[in-house]
């Protein structure tokens, strides 16, 4: 799935890889400790060699792809979950993009919760608690967007603002993948009766607002 020069990168880099040649055993090989998949635009899918657009099925994996293209007008007809960098990518570039999928470590050796309007918020384990004790698990990513969000509450940040602290990449990645984590974090903190808050996008960025009660 990737070629012999993006795989010296991935280890200059001293990211544990496993290689995987066909993308039709990809969701085989998926463990829980997988962050993400990094794919070249021609790969084998089911022993054929074929480019990434022909790719209709992304065996519903449910982890990031990144994707190493020569043309980044290429990205335009893919789902938000899928990052694309252009030829070549240098190891800065793949570090930065992947770093924040691993645990954060601004989130560790510190007091682990927070008091988030009536939830508590634990860093940590990522995960909100209200006060009949029930759970809302986060993703790691979902966990540092909403602590920026809070950080900076009744206040609209824009989206390159959040891609930076959030992801660690410029706004020329896919706004794509913001909108998903937003979606995805609203659904969590809304579907739940301790919920205070309005996760609001506005055409300048997102706001998370405290409702007044």
């Amino acid at each position: 799935m990737i070629s012999e020069a993006l795989a010296s990168i991935i280890f200059s880099i001293n990211i544990n890889a496993i290689l995987i040649r066909d993308y039709s055993e990809v969701k085989d090989k998926i463990t829980s400790k997988t962050i993400a998949l990094l794919i070249d635009e021609n790969i084998i899918n089911k022993g054929k060699r074929i480019h990434i657009k022909s790719l209709k099925d992304r065996s519903k994996v449910d982890i990031p792809i990144f994707c190493v293209v020569e043309n980044l007008s290429e990205a335009n007809a893919y789902n938000s979950f899928m990052h694309f960098y252009q030829k070549p990518i240098d190891k800065n570039t793949l570090h930065n993009a992947l770093m924040p999928y691993f645990s954060n470590s601004n989130f560790n050796n510190i007091n682990s919760t927070i008091k988030v309007g009536k939830f508590n918020f634990d860093q940590n384990l990522k995960t909100l608690s209200d006060e009949k004790n029930n759970l809302i698990n986060l993703t790691n990513l979902e966990a540092r967007l909403l602590l920026i969000l809070y950080k900076n509450l009744n206040n609209t940040l824009k989206e390159d603002f959040l891609l930076k602290q959030v992801w660690g990449y410029s706004s020329n990645a896919n706004s794509n993948t913001i909108k998903t984590h937003i979606w995805r974090l609203r659904k969590k903190i809304y579907n739940n009766d301790e919920n205070i808050f309005n996760l609001e996008t506005t055409a300048n960025g997102y706001v998370l607002k405290q409702k007044i009660l």
